[in-house]
């Protein structure tokens, strides 16, 4: 998203001023058949650091420290040392907002204004003058006086200009690092007989008379026409497409540059408009404001694909049919109602390649690839974790098209249990909040050795939609893996890797490749060529490191008020029109009665209610397990009453800052009150609400004691509907009465409803007639209401495949490999009087069906 306000150090004229005096000097220099062809208002950001020093003056009479303020490059692109002529300007900055500029949404291609991305945090940029000085003052101590070290500091002064004074002994701190951006005017001229000309100017006075001293920045763009494009904040580039050759990406419907350097996009710009492997500044995006680097993180170009996976056709095929296909063949997916696949959940015992997988499927897509650990989120302070979770969807996002990959899930979602911290809640809380929004072209993908201790909100449909076993390597893959590892080793001429492979079954690939190195170090010892015997006899050495796995587990019109003095966007929080209605809701006839008696009738007879004493439901608490259809409901009442509807998250709320969340739910009341008659859903109200144990910090009582007030106070017109998978984690002041007067159980769908939700699912597909409904209903006891969207997506999937219509065995055959992502859940009713714990007798059950 883009900044609201940024600060400049200076403004700059206005584009029908500029225009006419650069027209003039392309007439006066070029000629009269010159024409401009581009012109863009460039804001190049830059970074303002102060740095103190102790100076002579200092050490003679005491004087405070000296400061010098240099400029350094946002876009780390080396152009540091033609920035310190702007440091007088920026000495002063002018807060602008952003609003009335065109970034790419009034015009084709960039737009006329272009906002260059920072590509480093402000930690890095404030970091880079202390590390320099470090190597002079390292150099010193090694190098002989007057040469090296002379050559390192004659290099450091020149680069940032620094004062004659300045000695880097005497260098004491950085004191202030401050983002801010150098706006020009960038204009190029046609000139027939010759390359583009292409110039910088910042006023009308340097266009006429062509005495600006910008060449620098003149030479960057000239050296690749697309840098605009390729530079351009995320925000920027997500609406540009840069296509294979076009030297002028970014056009704005304007002749564009023929120039030698036009043929540089390459394969990710033609997709997404993404720096090129070929391209110099193919790096990392660094987001504005956040702290973990990109750079450590990201890989912009993965090397990699289901070629170099040995083996494992299986996963290969289904990933290729249910991650790859809809993102490479959207028009055809999109004809069956089959929206791409958001999360891939792999799961599998340790060493069997879930990471290698991940980046293969990077690689396939051609996206960025983005790998985290739990050790790149931890951190010993409170709410931090929770920040840098939020951090790494925000680098997903500015780096897409991106597979965001998080290894070991179970360490970063832990099930949220009583022994588990704060700090630890909130991260899992955050990350579910990130997976309900993750954004277009951000495919998340997740590996866990351990899916039972995985937080079940996590792995309910909608969050990851596809959960996919990676287990030990087949017979196939170990004879892959295995010459992969043994590939430029001396190999004996009759070596058999057949019989190791037969005797290495259930075996990890970390396991095998120890087996390869092992057997290697056997015959460099005895001086032979690796042989059959020296394999055969690591591998009796080696024990598999997984010799227990086995197998799988698991309103029209309307108008949107934005009330004064809020922060949070109300843009983003209220749907005007939800666009459904209780009659798109499949079963829960008995809720959507409650629904109607409690809170439609009285709102709808009000006077009626008001004769007999009665007043209004303004509370509404909705509670059960994950997954089945607590957020639809709520939108459904919304649509039933005709109300606008605001949907918030925990995430939405929750700040770093004291004090900043009780503000954000009174801004929150404030939209909804502003937004009137409208259904406030509070999603999670049990990360939002929780108990004020001695646990909680001040901030978090200042959040909910402001919600108790709020509630307290509501107008007839707002309804707040909240729901929570963990109705004991409420704090017991908000579930009582007069706040929240109905509590209603959101169970799994009984069977009518099931029937009632594959029809909604299934609808606008090409269905076959004659389908058995009982029979495949009978088979989901025990689903919830995502996990039937699931099923009635993977039917029509092996339609699709098939060229037919989704018939009954597509049903059967989807519902014999998916499993309820309630098996397990405490509540454990399945609406048929069914325990949870009967989840996995149900499981095979249905893995016994066979079909024609």
């Amino acid at each position: 998203m883009l900044p609201e306000r940024i600060a400049v150090d200076r403004t700059l004229p206005d584009e029908g001023a500029i225009r006419h005096a650069l027209e003039e000097f392309a007439a006066r220099k070029v000629g009269p058949t010159a024409a401009v062809t581009r012109l863009h208002r460039v804001f190049y950001p830059v970074f303002r650091v102060t740095v103190a020093y102790e100076s002579e003056r200092r050490l003679l009479w005491g004087d405070d420290s000296e400061h010098v303020t240099v400029l350094l490059d946002g876009l780390w692109a080396n152009n540091h040392e033609p920035l310190q002529q702007y440091r007088e300007s920026a000495a002063e900055l002018e807060p602008i907002s952003t609003v009335g500029y065109d970034f790419g949404r009034d015009r084709g291609g960039l737009g006329r204004s272009v906002l260059l991305d920072f590509r480093v945090s402000n930690d890095r940029a404030a970091a880079l003058i202390p590390e320099r000085l470090a190597d002079v003052r390292e150099s010193d101590r090694f190098d002989d006086p007057g040469s090296m070290t002379a050559s390192f500091r004659n290099r450091l002064f020149d680069t940032f200009d620094l004062p004659a004074d300045f000695e880097p002994t005497a260098f004491e701190s950085v004191t202030d690092a401050t983002r801010c951006y150098l706006p020009f005017w960038v204009v190029e001229v046609e000139r027939p007989d010759d390359r583009d000309l292409i110039g910088v100017v910042r006023d009308r006075e340097e266009a006429v008379d062509d005495a600006a001293s910008h060449s620098w920045l003149a030479s960057f763009v000239r050296e690749d026409t697309s840098r605009l494009a390729t530079y351009a904040h995320a925000a920027i580039r997500q609406r540009v497409t840069v296509s294979e050759g076009a030297a002028g990406a970014g056009d704005t419907g304007e002749s564009s540059t023929d120039g030698p350097d036009s043929d540089r996009a390459g394969e990710r710009n033609s997709k997404s408009g993404s720096p090129t492997v070929d391209d110099p500044s193919n790096a990392p995006i660094q987001p504005e404001g956040v702290d973990l680097e990109a750079d450590a993180l990201v890989d912009p170009s993965p090397d990699r694909s289901f070629a170099d996976v040995g083996g494992m056709a299986d996963l290969e095929s289904r990933l290729r049919r249910s991650v790859l296909g809809p993102v490479e063949r959207p028009a055809e997916y999109e004809a069956y109602g089959l929206d791409p696949v958001s999360g891939v959940l792999l799961y599998g015992p340790p060493g069997c390649g879930k990471t290698y997988v991940a980046g293969a499927v990077a690689g396939e897509l051609e996206y960025a690839f983005l790998s985290v650990s739990p050790a790149d989120l931890a951190s010993k302070y409170m709410g931090k974790p929770a920040e840098n979770v939020q951090e790494i969807f925000e680098i997903a996002r500015a780096n897409r098209p991106c597979v965001l990959f998080l290894d070991e899930i179970d360490a970063l979602a832990g099930a949220r249990e009583n022994d588990g911290s704060t700090s630890e809640r909130q991260m899992v809380n955050q990350l579910l909040t990130e997976l309900e929004d993750v954004g277009e072209d951000v495919l998340v993908l997740a590996a866990t050795n351990l899916i039972d201790d995985v937080d079940d909100a996590i792995l309910r449909t909608g969050r990851f939609d596809e959960r996919i076993e990676v287990p030990p390597p087949d017979a196939e893959a170990r004879h892959e893996i295995l010459e992969i590892h043994l590939e430029g080793r001396p190999l004996a001429d009759d070596l058999d890797l057949d019989s190791l492979v037969d005797a290495s079954a259930g075996y990890a690939s970390s396991d095998l490749e120890y087996v390869a190195e092992e057997g290697a170090r056997r015959a460099l010892r005895a001086g032979e060529r690796i042989s059959t015997a020296h394999l055969s006899a690591a591998l009796d050495d080696t024990d598999s490191s997984v010799p227990d796995w086995g197998g799988s587990a698991l309103g029209g019109g309307k108008t949107i008020t934005q009330p004064d003095d809020v922060d949070l966007n109300a843009r983003s929080l209220v749907t005007a029109d939800v666009g459904r209605s209780f009659a798109d809701v499949g079963g829960m006839d008995g809720l959507k009665s409650r629904l109607r008696e409690t809170v439609v009738d009285p709102l709808e007879h009000a006077d009626r209610y008001a004769e007999y004493g009665l007043s209004t439901t303004n509370g509404v608490l909705l509670y059960g397990p994950p997954g089945c259809g607590k957020t639809h409901v709520a939108g459904a009442l919304a649509g039933e009453l005709e109300y606008a509807f605001l949907e918030v998250s925990p995430a939405d709320l929750t700040s770093k800052w004291m004090g900043k969340p009780a503000q954000n739910v009174a801004d929150l009341f404030e939209i909804a009150r502003a937004n009137a008659p409208i259904v406030c859903f509070l999603d999670e109200i049990d990360a939002i609400a929780a108990g004020r144990s001695g646990g909680s910090n001040q901030s978090q009582r200042q959040m909910v004691n402001q919600l108790l007030a709020e509630l307290e106070a509501l107008p007839s017109d707002v309804v707040v509907l909240a729901a929570t998978n963990l109705l004991a984690d409420v704090d017991g002041a908000v579930v009582r009465s007069g706040r929240f007067d109905e509590r209603i159980e959101v169970g799994p769908p009984d069977a009518d409803a099931r029937r009632e939700i594959l029809a909604v699912h299934l609808a606008d597909r090409p269905v076959a007639d004659g389908i058995e409904w009982d029979t495949v209903v009978e088979h989901t006891a025990g689903y919830a209401g995502s996990d039937l969207a699931l099923l009635a997506d993977n039917a029509a999937r092996r339609a699709m495949g098939a060229s037919d219509r989704v018939r009954e065995r597509h049903l059967l055959e989807a519902v014999a490999e998916t499993t309820s992502s309630l098996d397990g859940w405490d509540r454990g009713a399945d609406g048929e009087g069914n325990e949870g714990g009967r989840g996995q007798q149900r499981k095979r059950d249905r893995s016994a069906v066979w079909y024609e």
